[in-house]
């Protein structure tokens, strides 16, 4: 019988900030207390497991709960199904500084809406990215989480815009910072076939430039963090 993760964890008394390392960001917040992440960090590391011996479509809660160390009840006190495993570590890896307001030099009296991709972070999750995005068969569930993302962010220009400018840039938002997203995804999932700093060139040329009729709205840029 093999060792839970909760036996391994135990056996080497493995701290849950050990365990957030090498591609794992089920990070203690300040709405979860330290044995909640630790709980989750097992659950999480059991199911990359045992994406490694079994697809995903096979694998089950009991299989998930078994290989953590875990009672049923436990991971059903935490997530509804497995899927939601994936989509709390997918939101929690993009979200630090994925988007933010700058001064846009090329005009300087409107904020640039900034995507920043971070090439550090994309280098630690390598493996468990490209695990979840060539084997699970929830791309839908994914991008509509995912598109959540910048929904949110729109939102602190509402009071700023007119009516008809607010939606132009809502939707400006939601097509090109998902469209970035996606290409990203499909560059990840093919082995990165050409270089992150021209994959960022391409995005920035792609981007729908500032029309004459809407200057109120940001611009949006793609941008690259090294360290």
């Amino acid at each position: 019988m093999e060792t839970s993760i909760f036996e391994k964890n135990k056996q080497t008394k493995k701290d849950v900030k050990d365990v957030t390392k090498g591609g794992n960001v089920l990070k203690k917040t300040k709405k979860e207390n330290r044995g909640v992440q630790r709980t989750k960090s097992w659950i999480f590391e059991a199911f990359m497991t045992l994406m490694d011996k079994k697809s995903y479509n096979k694998i089950t809660v009991s299989d998930i709960a078994e290989k953590a160390g875990v009672a049923r009840p436990t991971f059903y006190r935490y997530y509804d199904d497995k899927d939601e495993i994936i989509i709390e570590y997918l939101l929690n890896t993009l979200k630090p500084e994925l988007l933010n307001t700058e001064n846009d030099n090329r005009d300087g009296k409107q904020n640039a809406i900034v995507l920043t991709i971070d090439q550090t972070l994309i280098k630690n999750h390598q493996k468990n990215l490209k695990k979840i995005l060539t084997t699970t068969d929830i791309e839908y569930r994914i991008f509509r989480e995912v598109q959540k993302l910048p929904l949110s962010f729109i939102k602190q220009y509402k009071e700023k815009l007119s009516p008809e400018e607010y939606l132009f840039c809502r939707y400006k938002i939601c097509y090109q910072i998902t469209g970035s997203l996606r290409a990203l995804f499909d560059w990840f999932i093919n082995n990165m076939p050409m270089p992150i700093e021209t994959i960022v060139l391409m995005l920035n040329a792609m981007n729908i430039p500032k029309s004459v009729q809407y200057r109120n709205i940001p611009s949006i840029l793609v941008r690259l963090k090294n360290k």
